[in-house]
Formats: structure tokens, sequence, C-alpha cells
């Protein structure tokens, strides 16, 4: 059950320091492992290679070179969110989840043409940690991340994310595109079939504001 006692005022202060933990990390390259449970991409276990660079480069490689590009609702980061500058925050109040108080607080886009009609964050108020978002995109369905956090947490970087959205009538290349170095790239289906698609990722280690190549982007 939600509560409302969060005022709009203190939805923006959690917000600003939210942000204010995200902003210290410039950059990162992480090692992980991935597994998707995905019925229209094929692709078993394996180690990636995770990079970041601020205000909301990400990319994804895979140890034998293919490399994941994520579009639409997977790469709708944290940082663009709290950026400032295209949503309006307003409180749902509280909820209980995995025995934790979050304080809710929605993002109302300013842009009548925005890719994003809603995003929900759920925030751990006491140590400005976000453990789940649900946002609901123009094109691409809602999408939804739980995060869990350890030895990272104090730089705002979780140890796994879990990344959950409608296979249902989700069209490519928009919401996932592949790219296969070195061999053909399967016909994409137009449709997936129903069900929940389900990509994780698993941290073993950050290197921390160390720069990250322009080529690594590209």
């Amino acid at each position: 059950m939600v509560s409302n006692h969060t005022s709009a005022q203190s939805a923006d202060d959690l917000l600003k320091k939210v942000k204010s933990r995200l902003e210290k990390v410039k950059d990162y390259a992480a090692d992980g492992n991935m597994k998707m449970d995905v019925d229209f991409i094929r692709i078993p276990d394996a180690k990636v290679k995770v990079y970041f660079r601020q205000p909301d480069q990400f990319r994804v490689i895979k140890e034998n070179g293919i490399s994941l590009l994520p579009k639409g609702g997977l790469s709708i980061s944290l940082n663009a969110l709290l950026s400032g500058k295209e949503f309006v925050a307003v409180s749902g109040g509280t909820t209980n989840a995995a025995g934790r108080s979050l304080s809710v607080v929605k993002l109302l886009p300013i842009k009548e043409n925005s890719e994003i009609v809603l995003a929900t964050l759920y925030i751990d108020a006491a140590s400005a940690l976000v453990y789940r978002t649900v946002a609901t995109t123009r094109d691409n369905g809602t999408f939804e991340t739980q995060l869990s956090y350890g030895k990272y947490a104090d730089q705002g970087l979780p140890d796994e994310v879990v990344f959950l959205f409608n296979t249902s009538a989700y069209k490519l290349p928009k919401g996932i595109t592949m790219e296969y170095e070195g061999s053909k790239k399967p016909a994409d289906r137009k449709t997936a079939s129903n069900g929940q698609g389900k990509i994780s990722i698993r941290y073993e280690r950050y290197e921390i504001n160390k720069g990250v190549p322009d080529s690594i982007f590209k």
C-alpha cells in the first residue's frame, strides 16, 4: 500500500541527494556477468565489459566480440532522469518493498513529445539509493529496472541490475540492437512472442573515474 506523506519539496530534495551521489562517478569500466532471458535473442550467459560516461553514454561488450547497444528503455539512465531539465518531480508517498521502506517519486516529462511518458523511482531516503525504476515510454512499452547494492553503494553503483520488459509487441531495432563482429547479423523478428523479457548484469568490479576513451562509444 502506498501512503501520501511525502511532500513535493521533499521529493525534489531527495532527488538532489541521489543526483549528488551519482555525479561523483564521471565514468566507469566494469566487469560483470550477463544473463539474457529474451525469446527473440538467443545468447548464452557470458562475461561482459560495461562502460559508462556522463551524462548518458553506456555500452556493454561481450567477451566474444558481440556488442550490445542498449536503446529505448534499456538506456533510460538515472542520470538522464535526474538532470532536472526534462522532468518535474511529484511525490507518490512511500511503499514497502523487500523489507525496506521506499519513497516513491514520479517524474512527469515537460515536453509533450517526450519518449518517456512517466517514470517512477523507488528510493531509500536514508541512503539516497534507487532500488527500482519503472518507465513507460511512448513507443516501446513499460520497462522496469531492479537494483541491488553492496560494496559500491557509496558511489551509487549497483552490484546487480535486473531489467524487465514485456516482449509482447516489442519491435527491433528500437528496443535492443545486436551488432555481430565478424559474422552476419540474423534477420530481425518484427515482433516477439508474449511474455516477459529479462536481462541481468551482476558486476564483479568497477574501475571508477579512470577515463573511458571516445572509441568505446563509436
